[in-house]
């Protein structure tokens, strides 16, 4: 049900932005540091109760300090890679994004195979290259702001050139490796994997024809956000674990955390000039997170396809 309220959301936002009234930079900027601020960094603020739910889960022990150790060592070791080879950091940040939103998205399938990956890598490179290729435009410019962008200049323009070769590419890879999937796995209800197609189609549809701030705010911080959150919650629920008291303690007090540091970071660093340095800095901080987040996030999906803990959503 959660999922067609959202997939709603997203058409009523298209047919306002195309044939009602065009929602302009500023709004759309606005909407996107909103949406961050209140689903999206509030959606990895759990990390330490899922991660400790997962050490539950596998029965081994927990350590706090090793928790943090191995997150910040995993986020300080992401930012360096970015620092020193940004083409092969950002290249990684993407395969790790599109793994994640995929991973996110499929949890209900069994995807602990090789045919199971490749449909989950697909699924998240193709959602991520409607949003940058078809906008790759309006990406560019975010990307000039860095000096790495300026010094990898020929990169962008060669992308630019043959983004919908690319894009043609990676379509290919998705409906190829969903249709192995689906054969490799005639159990699965026919209903349920022509829901999972229609749903997709809309998703896909939405972020063609709507501009690349407003698409990715409506995949990442709408629908992504939610969904993992309500996984989340439904998994920290799972047992009465942990109470909802305690979950919305924890999210409170790391989201305020991670948008303190975010805004240290930003004032000393003069990320804050303008739309597209402010745009740039949080994609660059998602990109950073994105690695610790997603292994907590892998070990949680895990158990709960480990488990058949099909409660979730």
């Amino acid at each position: 049900m959660i999922k067609i309220v959202l997939l709603l959301l997203g058409l009523i936002l298209l047919l306002v932005q195309r044939y009602i009234i065009a929602i302009d930079t500023n709004a759309q900027f606005f909407i996107f540091i909103v949406g961050i601020l209140l689903l999206g960094v509030p959606h990895g603020a759990a990390d330490l109760l899922v991660a400790t739910r997962n050490a539950d889960s596998a029965e081994r022990m927990f350590s706090k300090k090793y928790f943090f150790i191995d997150y910040l060592g995993r986020l300080v070791l992401f930012a360096g890679m970015l620092f020193l080879f940004p083409v092969a950091g950002n290249f990684l940040f993407i395969f790790f994004a599109a793994y994640h939103f995929g991973e996110t998205d499929l949890y209900q399938f069994k995807t602990n195979t090789l045919p199971g990956k490749l449909f989950v890598i697909s699924y998240g490179l193709l959602i991520l290259s409607v949003i940058l290729l078809h906008h790759f435009d309006d990406v560019k410019p975010i990307y000039q702001l860095f000096e790495s962008g300026k010094q990898n200049q020929g990169i962008i323009n060669w992308i630019s050139q043959n983004r919908y070769y690319l894009l043609s590419v990676i379509g290919i890879l998705f409906f190829t490796s969903t249709f192995i999937y689906f054969l490799k796995n005639r159990h699965l209800d026919n209903s349920d994997k022509g829901q999972f197609l229609v749903r997709f189609a809309f998703i896909l549809f939405i972020l063609f024809n709507i501009p690349m701030l407003l698409g990715f705010t409506f995949y990442f911080v709408v629908w992504h956000s939610l969904l993992s959150l309500n996984n989340i919650v439904s998994y920290l629920r799972k047992k009465n674990t942990f109470s909802y008291t305690v979950i919305a303690k924890q999210i409170l007090l790391y989201s305020i955390l991670a948008i303190a540091g975010i805004g240290l970071f930003g004032v000393t660093g003069f990320m804050f000039i303008n739309k597209n340095a402010v745009a740039g800095y949080i994609f660059l901080g998602l990109a950073v997170l994105t690695a610790p987040h997603m292994k907590i996030m892998y070990d949680m999906y895990e158990a709960v396809r480990q488990k058949k803990d099909t409660v979730l959503n």
